[in-house]
């Protein structure tokens, strides 16, 4: 008897902190029925994250914390899970929004090999999203985890030519400076998914810029890949990326629209 209820005290406890955290973390209300846990407790977790609205990188973030707050095994393991269904959901939603980008470089003649790429590129992304000083850190943050990383080449002024050929400049930059071309240095599968979850979803973050020819061609004006030729649009578009922790990390990279925090 003292075991078991020593047990229901720490389930007690646990809830309660649970509840606390959510309300501090996310502004959630959260108040499971007395006696509730496991799987359905994770389940009426999912619920008060559904109904306060939160994104799914926000739903995310709080099922992984939470599955690490409660001494309670199978709602950890039920709050994993549905950490497991928001990644294959983003992931599928990712390649569905490639194939419709494919679409806005409707009317371009398709280029043929270009060989060497250019030193400068000519073309840029608009923002997509009302820029201020934090979504430009977050911008800046993401250039320096892709160089970090090994996705763009590590050089000086790097992170600020990416974030300008994204659409993004800091008051007092010159918009007419001319931007040296990227160097790529992982697949052109991983460039396309990476350049397609920027452009799709809920609250994009980049967008084609008015009058540009399309996102693919943007993409293959920004970029030159690791031996410094240029992309081919017309192959750059049919990108399929298949690893499932480079789907996963480059979709975390991209910053979080502002009102999603």
């Amino acid at each position: 008897m003292h075991f078991e209820s020593t047990r229901l005290f720490w389930r007690e406890y646990d809830a309660m902190s649970l509840t606390e955290w959510l309300k501090t973390a996310y502004g959630v209300d959260f108040v499971p029925a007395n006696g509730l846990h496991g799987g359905p407790l994770a389940e009426a977790l999912c619920r008060a994250l559904e109904e306060a609205d939160l994104d799914y990188g926000s739903q995310r973030a709080a099922l992984h914390e939470a599955a690490d707050r409660l001494h309670d095994l199978a709602f950890s393991n039920a709050c994993l899970d549905h950490v497991d269904a928001i990644d294959a959901y983003l992931a599928r939603r990712a390649s569905m929004v490639s194939r419709e980008v494919r679409k806005c470089h409707s009317g371009v003649v398709k280029n043929k090999d270009w060989g060497a790429g250019a030193e400068y590129a000519e073309l840029r992304f608009a923002a997509a999203r009302a820029i201020d000083d934090d979504l430009l850190d977050a911008v800046d943050d993401m250039c320096r985890l892709m160089a970090a990383e090994g996705y763009v080449e590590l050089r000086d002024d790097v992170v600020r030519d990416l974030r300008q050929g994204l659409g993004y400049y800091r008051p007092g930059e010159d918009t007419v400076r001319r931007r040296r071309t990227v160097r790529w240095l992982r697949g052109q599968n991983a460039l396309h998914f990476w350049i397609a979850a920027m452009l799709g979803g809920r609250d994009p973050l980049i967008r084609v810029a008015d009058g540009a020819p399309g996102c693919w061609v943007t993409a293959a004006n920004l970029f030159v890949d690791r031996k410094n030729s240029a992309f081919v649009y017309s192959r750059l578009e049919h990108g399929i990326l298949r690893n499932e922790i480079q789907r996963r990390w480059l979709l975390s990279v991209i910053p979080r629209s502002p009102h999603a925090q």
